[in-house]
C-alpha cells in the first residue's frame, strides 16, 4: 500500500506546486491560449497588409520629382532648392509653402517627400505616418533658430544675466518694466525692440520665454510699446542709440544755422566796423609817411605808382580784419553750438535699450553689441545661477536656452534615395550658406559628418586655393542606399527598390 500511495501523494503534490506557479494543464485552457495567439497573429498580419495596401495607394511621383515642404519662401531648403535649379539639375522640385501642421498632414499622406519644420513630430503624427507605412521618426537637424538679447556694447546696465522669467517679465505682453532696476539692475530707462513676429528669432523668445506654441506666435504676445524693425541694421542702430545720435546731429546742424542767421546782422555790422578801424589806422600810417617825405623835402617818382600801392595796404588791411573777425564770429558760434550738444548728449544715452537679434548677426556685430547671458529658470529661486553666454558652441550643444532646432523629416527610405540625396546633399555641403541666409545657426562640423554619414551621404573636403578662399568639394563614392527607381515610381514610396513594412 505504501508504494501505491507515494506516487499518488507526489502527482497531487506536483499539481499543486504547478497550480501555485500559475501554469495551467488544463486541456481547454490551453487550446483557448493558442487560439487567442493565432487570432493576434492574424490581427497583425491583417494590420501589416491593410499598412502595405495604405503605402501602396499613396500618391506617386516619378523617381526624378521630390516635393519639399517648407513654412516660407526663406527657408533654407527652399533656398537650397533655387539654388539647384538656378544650375539646371535634373531632378524637378516642388516647393510648398504651407504651416507647419498642413507639412506633416502632406508628408504622412504621401504628398511631399521632405519636411523642413521648427518642431517636432507629435505623437498623432507619428502614428498617422506609421498607418500609411512611413517611418518618419528620425528627423534630422538642419540648424538652430536663435535669439540674443542685446544691449550697447560698453553701456553699464547693472547686470549681464536675465533668467527666462525676467525675459518674460520684460517683453511679453502686459509688462510694465520701464526700468531696468525693477529687474534689479541699474537705475535706467528700459525699451526693447525686436523683428516681427514671423521672425526667428521672435518666435524663439515666445515660445521658450513666454511659453507660446510653435506656430502661434504673434505680435500681441509682446508688450504693446515694443519697436519692430524689418532690417536688422535699423534695430542694431536703435539699441546703440545710433538714431538718437543721428537726431542729435541734425538738431546740432539746425541749430547752427539758426544762430548764424540770428547773428548775421549784427556779425555784419562787427565785420565793416573791423575793415572801418583797420582802414582807418593804415590812412594814419600813410598819411604820416606823406608828413615824412614832406619835411625832408623828398619827391615822390611815381605818384600814381604809390597810390596805387596805397590803396592796396588798406584793402589788405580791411582783408585781414575781415578773416580776423570770421574767426572769431565762427569760434563764438561754434561754442554756443557745443553747449547746445552737450547739455543734450546725456539724454542720448538715458535708457538702456534692449534687442532681439539672431545669433548669425550679433556675431558680426558683436564690436557695437553686447549679448546678456540666459538662466534657463522660469520661476523664482535661490539657486545658483546657472547663466550661458551665447556662442557657436552653447548654441550646438543646446545649452544655451534661446534656441530651436530646425529640422528635417521624410520617410527613412525616401531620405535615401537618389533625388532626394541630392537636396540634402546640399544642404550639408553648403550648411551654413543656407542657414544664415534664414538667419539660423548651423551645424558644427562635427555635427555635420555626423549627419551626413547617417545619411549616406558623401563627405565633403575642404581646400584652399591659395588665395585665403574657401571651397568645399563633394567626393561622389558608391553608396548602398540610393535605390534604382523606375520612371512613374515615387522615391521610396510605391517604388518597386522600396521595402515593404
Amino acid at each position: 500500500m505504501m508504494r501505491r500511495t507515494l506516487p499518488l501523494g507526489l502527482v497531487t503534490a506536483s499539481a499543486i506546486a504547478l497550480a501555485g506557479c500559475g501554469v495551467s494543464s488544463d486541456p481547454e485552457m490551453i487550446r483557448g491560449d493558442q487560439v487567442a495567439a493565432s487570432a493576434r497573429e492574424m490581427q497583425q498580419a491583417q494590420q501589416s497588409k491593410t499598412i502595405r495596401e495604405r503605402r501602396q495607394n499613396l500618391p506617386r511621383r516619378n523617381a526624378d520629382e521630390v516635393a519639399l515642404s517648407v513654412p516660407s519662401t526663406g527657408s533654407a531648403s527652399a533656398a537650397a532648392v533655387r539654388s539647384l535649379q538656378r544650375e539646371r539639375n535634373p531632378v524637378t522640385f516642388r516647393t510648398i509653402v504651407e504651416p507647419t501642421d498642413a507639412g506633416f498632414s502632406n508628408l504622412c499622406s504621401g504628398r511631399v517627400d521632405v519636411l523642413q519644420s521648427n518642431r517636432e513630430i507629435t505623437k498623432t503624427e507619428l502614428a498617422q505616418c506609421e498607418q500609411n507605412g512611413l517611418s518618419v521618426s528620425g528627423k534630422v537637424t538642419l540648424g538652430y533658430a536663435t535669439a540674443v538679447l542685446v544691449t550697447e556694447n560698453g553701456r553699464d546696465i547693472g547686470g549681464d544675466c536675465l533668467t527666462l522669467a525676467a525675459v518674460k517679465s520684460m517683453l511679453a505682453r502686459g509688462s510694465t518694466i520701464n526700468n531696468w532696476r525693477q529687474i534689479g539692475f541699474a537705475t535706467t530707462g528700459f525699451a526693447a525692440a525686436a523683428p516681427p513676429a514671423t521672425n526667428p528669432a521672435t518666435n524663439v523668445v515666445a515660445i521658450k520665454a513666454f511659453g507660446r506654441p510653435v506656430g502661434a506666435v504673434a505680435r500681441s504676445d509682446y508688450r504693446g510699446d515694443l519697436r519692430e524693425y524689418a532690417k536688422y541694421n535699423d534695430l542694431s542702430d536703435w539699441v546703440t542709440n545710433q538714431d538718437r545720435i543721428d537726431l542729435l546731429a541734425r538738431e546740432t546742424r539746425a541749430y547752427n544755422r539758426s544762430i548764424a542767421r540770428q547773428r548775421r546782422r549784427s556779425d555784419i555790422e562787427e565785420i565793416r566796423r573791423a575793415e572801418a578801424i583797420a582802414a582807418r589806422k593804415v590812412v594814419r600810417q600813410i598819411e604820416a609817411e606823406n608828413a615824412a617825405r614832406k619835411r625832408a623835402k623828398k619827391a615822390v617818382k611815381n605818384p600814381k605808382q604809390l597810390e596805387r600801392d596805397n590803396a592796396a595796404r588798406v584793402r589788405a588791411a580791411k582783408r585781414r580784419a575781415r578773416l580776423d573777425t570770421v574767426r572769431k564770429q565762427n569760434a563764438e558760434v561754434n561754442a554756443q553750438t557745443t553747449r547746445f550738444r552737450s547739455d543734450r548728449t546725456s539724454q542720448v544715452f538715458s535708457s538702456g535699450r534692449l534687442g532681439v537679434v539672431p545669433y548669425t548677426f550679433y556675431e558680426l556685430h558683436s564690436d557695437v553689441l553686447r549679448p546678456l547671458e540666459i538662466d534657463e529658470r522660469r520661476q523664482t529661486s535661490s539657486a545658483k545661477p546657472d547663466c550661458k553666454f551665447p556662442s557657436q558652441q552653447t548654441i550646438v550643444n543646446r545649452t544655451y536656452p534661446l534656441i530651436l532646432p530646425v529640422y528635417l523629416y521624410g520617410d527613412t527610405r525616401v531620405l535615401r534615395t537618389a533625388s532626394v540625396r541630392v537636396l540634402l546633399t546640399r544642404l550639408f555641403s553648403q550648411n551654413d550658406t543656407f542657414a544664415r541666409g534664414e538667419a539660423l545657426t548651423g551645424l558644427s562640423n562635427t555635427d555635420l559628418i555626423r549627419t551626413r554619414r547617417t545619411l549616406g551621404l558623401p563627405q565633403v573636403a575642404v581646400t584652399d586655393d591659395g588665395t585665403g578662399t574657401t571651397t568645399t568639394t563633394t567626393r561622389t563614392t558608391p553608396t548602398n542606399a540610393t535605390p534604382n527607381l523606375q520612371p512613374g515610381e515615387i522615391p521610396g514610396i510605391n517604388s518597386g527598390s522600396a521595402e515593404t513594412p
